[in-house]
């Protein structure tokens, strides 16, 4: 099996393609190109379980017939471990609330800076990288901004949720990419079946999930953290290889935690790394206490 993470780069642009083999000069990648569906199967086929992540834009112009949507269900019918990055120009709130929803893993518009990019990809062809709090994207920035300015004009409130999925500490570091991508879409389905189809529930890389509940308070999203334990608790006991792995949930309200878009990421940030801290710190508790009973134990 080929060791080198897999990069698939569907666009015709061949300045975008040849920029972004630049971007990776420096990392040890191997890169594919595919100009058309029939291109892209024949990789799937060929390297389907080394694939990390394929890039591509909303239009491929050799196949008018094969967009970026037909793409993203094209891979998912043939693997539910493979993330798609949408790389394009199209900034329309429709248009990137669609592709949210079909399962994309990015959403980048261009234009792009290098690194913002690089870091990006290496999010999503490194277990160690997604293991980072994720960078959450300029889209869903103009996302919120329109939906605040709906809740000013309407007068209500609503919570936006940012869901981490990863192992725990005992088995960290000896999962491999494919077993976790695969168990990571598993408890994205489980969760997503507790909301409504007008609640935007999205899988953002494959550690985090993205939600937003309209109408939803402070108090009410206390209500919607307990359904979630609740659901995931119950599919960990229907799976006893779940008990690798563990979720956190961060939320933040509108208005009461911010005004804007900026304050309200700013607020999910903020308590996840908080609850990386007090994580930390029982750790070193514990560290602590079980070297105070050794040396008892040696006296």
């Amino acid at each position: 099996m080929q060791s080198l993470p897999v990069v698939v780069l569907v666009d015709s642009n061949m300045v975008v393609k040849d920029r972004i083999r630049r971007i990776l000069a420096d990392q040890d990648v191997t890169i594919h190109e595919a100009l058309s569906r029939s291109e892209l199967l024949d990789i799937l086929k060929e390297n389907k379980d080394q694939i990390d992540l394929i890039v591509t834009d909303i239009e491929i112009d050799t196949d008018r017939s094969f967009d970026g949507l037909s793409l993203i269900k094209l891979v998912q019918s043939k693997s539910d471990t493979i993330p798609v990055m949408v790389l394009t120009s199209e900034s329309k709130k429709e248009v990137i609330t669609k592709y949210l929803r079909q399962g994309t893993a990015d959403y980048i518009l261009k234009p792009f800076e290098d690194n913002y990019l690089k870091e990006k990809i290496l999010k999503h062809i490194s277990i160690e990288s997604l293991t980072e709090f994720t960078v959450l994207k300029f889209s869903l920035k103009n996302y919120l901004n329109h939906e605040i300015y709906k809740a000013q004009k309407g007068g209500y409130s609503f919570t936006l949720l940012k869901i981490s999925f990863k192992l725990n500490s005992a088995f960290s570091g000896i999962e491999s990419s494919n077993e976790f991508y695969k168990h990571s879409k598993a408890v994205y389905r489980e969760i997503k079946a507790l909301f409504w189809e007008s609640d935007l529930y999205v899988q953002h890389g494959y550690h985090s999930h993205l939600g937003f509940f309209p109408f939803c308070n402070h108090e009410n999203s206390k209500v919607i953290a307990d359904k979630i334990i609740a659901q995931y608790q119950a599919y960990k006991l229907k799976d006893p290889e779940m008990q690798r792995y563990d979720i956190t949930q961060n939320f933040s309200t509108y208005p009461t935690d911010g005004e804007n878009a900026t304050d309200l990421l700013k607020a999910l940030e903020n308590r996840a790394e908080e609850k990386q801290l007090k994580r930390k710190i029982q750790g070193e508790k514990l560290e602590i206490a079980g070297d105070i009973e050794i040396n008892k134990g040696n006296q």
